[in-house]
């Protein structure tokens, strides 16, 4: 046992190096900022909510990135409750293709994107009369971003579809969608 596990951290450790030692490798960082707006049926039960965050994404090969992201959103839901506010957690990881031109150099460049992942969508109501839950998502994105060696500046749009467990009784399990809309800066390594 004590040997494979060697084995596998060796085999790991350098992976790692061989993707990071590539020339056009990068991590970057980026706070979120923007708005999510529930569709269909949905719309019955949260209110729009602004919402921030942050996001990063480490650079595969020229045209894909792996991407993580997080975000907070104070929404308020339509339940017929005396305190009927909630906090929204969003959490999850995917891939982006991304279509940069091979000539970009320092002037910088105009590049959209797509992808999709997985992940999770937490509400904690702060009424004691609505249970907190959490869910899996899923996600579709696309957009355009404005990269420099070493900055971007992205416009984003994200329609999700996820898991919704009802915070009252029977607590079922529904799917319901979102759209959500988002700005961000980031700054790479």
């Amino acid at each position: 046992m004590r040997r494979s596990t060697s084995w596998m951290v060796l085999a790991l450790s350098l992976s790692t190096t061989a993707v990071l030692a590539q020339s056009d490798t990068y991590w970057e960082i980026r706070p979120i900022a923007g708005i999510a707006v529930p569709t269909g049926a949905q719309r019955g039960v949260i209110r729009d909510a602004a919402f921030v965050g942050a996001s990063t994404s480490l650079r595969l090969n020229t045209s894909l990135d792996l991407v993580a992201s997080f975000a907070f959103q104070s929404s308020t839901a339509k339940y017929d409750v005396s305190d009927n506010h909630s906090h929204v957690l969003v959490y999850n990881a995917g891939v982006e293709k991304l279509y940069r031109p091979t000539n970009a150099g320092s002037h910088g460049s105009w590049v959209p994107f797509f992808g999709g992942g997985v992940g999770g969508r937490a509400y904690d109501f702060r009424s004691s009369a609505l249970s907190s839950t959490a869910c899996f998502s899923g996600y579709g994105n696309g957009g355009m971003q404005y990269e420099r060696p070493r900055t971007t500046l992205r416009l984003e749009l994200r329609d999700n579809l996820f898991c919704y467990k009802q915070p009252v009784p029977p607590f079922d399990r529904v799917p319901r969608n979102e759209v959500a809309i988002g700005l961000g800066a980031g700054v790479r390594f």
